[in-house]
């Protein structure tokens, strides 16, 4: 790092730190159905078929928005999306708690994957936003890094808390978690021009090195967007790409 972005303000470190919290919270959510899937599966007397679909569901949605989710964070911006999002997902990991069977499960884990699926694109559209060129590899590792962190931390986590007081209380630990991060999101993060923390310093440093305009994309986006939906070979590297991202966690 240079001397000048040494003595520049860190507020965009904060903002990115906020960011690698979101995606480590949202991994929690993910997961915590593979930690507790053996206690629901005996309560609710579901046979392995079922459990089947219960852990797919969650990618059917998130898979399939993952093309037009682009162009709802061009047309609503990273913070109303953002906000919504991460209270979906926290209130939809909160009505599993309370789920009497099969159905209910599976349609908050359909809606669990409608949440989630812009976090990655807007965890890197703030980024093109708050960070200089020169800074965006290590900025952008820092949330990508929190996925792969996820499991050390979050499945011993939801483990003790299920095994402890039933997988019931798993999935509320992690809803818990995730609505103070929708409080902290709701709370501290602002597109650069509207955050009034930002000092007039960070905010030319920040637009000097390169910084993703703000606002709205060309009118063009919708275009874009029917070509994308109707080309095969854009589906097949969603899928597959989300399946080895997947994997790799």
């Amino acid at each position: 790092m240079s001397d000048q972005a040494q003595r520049i303000p860190r507020r965009r470190w904060a903002i990115g730190a906020l960011l690698g919290v979101g995606v480590l919270v949202n991994y929690f959510d993910r997961i915590n159905l593979s930690v507790s899937g053996p206690q629901l599966q005996h309560e609710f007397g579901l046979t392995t078929a079922e459990m089947g679909l219960l852990f797919s569901a969650f990618f059917w949605s998130y898979a399939l928005l993952q093309v037009p989710t682009g162009l709802v964070l061009d047309r609503f911006g990273v913070t109303l999306v953002g906000r919504i999002g991460s209270f979906l997902w926290a209130g939809a990991t909160l009505l599993i708690t309370v789920a009497s069977g099969f159905g209910g499960v599976l349609a908050a884990r359909v809606v669990l994957g409608v949440a989630e699926a812009p976090a990655f694109p807007a965890n890197s559209k703030a980024t093109g936003y708050w960070f200089p060129r020169q800074e965006r590899a290590l900025s952008t590792a820092i949330f990508d890094a929190a996925a792969k962190f996820s499991n050390v931390i979050g499945v011993p986590l939801v483990a003790l808390v299920s095994v402890t007081f039933g997988w019931r209380w798993g999935f509320g630990f992690t809803a818990a978690l995730s609505f103070l991060y929708f409080l902290a999101f709701l709370i501290f993060y602002r597109d650069p021009n509207a955050d009034s923390k930002l000092s007039q310093a960070e905010r030319d440093y920040i637009h000097a090195g390169g910084a993703t305009p703000e606002g709205q994309s060309d009118s063009g986006a919708g275009r874009m967007l029917g070509y994308l939906l109707a080309n095969r070979k854009v589906w097949g590297l969603t899928i597959q790409g989300y399946r080895i991202s997947e994997q790799g966690h």
